[in-house]
């Protein structure tokens, strides 16, 4: 029963957000279409386009619940606070998975789209994550302000208050393979333990 209704809410999910979902998708095929698919210009698009479409999804998947009402709704249904969460998060890689592939099997290069979805993946997790864990409008944001550290000039940064610093800077970036697997594998870890923590929470509120 518990997974029958858990495939009912992915299947709201993608009858209330489907829209959305086809706007970003076709999204990705823009920069495939105007641009050389191994530019910079073509990799920063597409990777642009995924955080916007990681974030909206997070955001459509539990804090736009919470806000109309509509999580108490769903808490009513048979099924463990742990495991509603886990049937939002399983909505959500859904959405950012099909949005990241459907586009990306395009792109002619497997490890490229490795780590598209580890990142997607990851962040995507995150976002929600705040979601979760947080009742804040501003949770899901979160986030954001993190992924613009990689957008700062770390070396620079690292080579003039922190030179011990760019050993791990270099070693991260010459194992970005490596990286990129261990997000796949850390995303999970945090969805259960914010779905954890969502079901302690009513707990202790009860």
């Amino acid at each position: 029963m518990s997974a029958r209704l858990a495939l009912n809410i992915i299947h709201k999910d993608w009858l209330e957000y489907g829209k959305p979902i086809a706007f970003l998708t076709a999204g990705m095929f823009v920069p495939l279409i105007v641009s050389n698919k191994s530019s910079d210009f073509s990799k920063g698009m597409l990777a642009g386009i995924l955080i916007s479409a990681s974030y909206s999804f997070a955001y459509s998947c539990f804090l736009s619940e919470r806000q109309r009402g509509t999580l108490q709704l769903l808490l009513s249904l048979p099924l463990r606070p742990f495991e509603l969460v886990l049937a939002k998060y399983a909505s959500l890689y859904s959405m950012a998975l099909f949005t990241a592939n459907l586009p990306g099997v395009f792109l002619g290069d497997l490890l490229l789209l490795f780590f598209l979805n580890a990142f997607v993946l990851l962040f995507s997790t995150i976002c929600m994550a705040g979601t979760v864990v947080s009742e804040k409008p501003w949770a899901p944001m979160v986030p954001l302000w993190i992924l613009l550290v990689f957008f700062m000039p770390v070396q620079k940064i690292l080579g003039r208050f922190h030179p011990g610093g760019l050993d791990l800077y270099n070693l991260t970036a010459s194992h970005v393979t490596l990286v990129a697997a261990l997000a796949i594998g850390l995303a999970p870890v945090i969805a259960i333990a914010s779905a954890l923590w969502f079901e302690r929470r009513l707990a202790s509120l009860a």
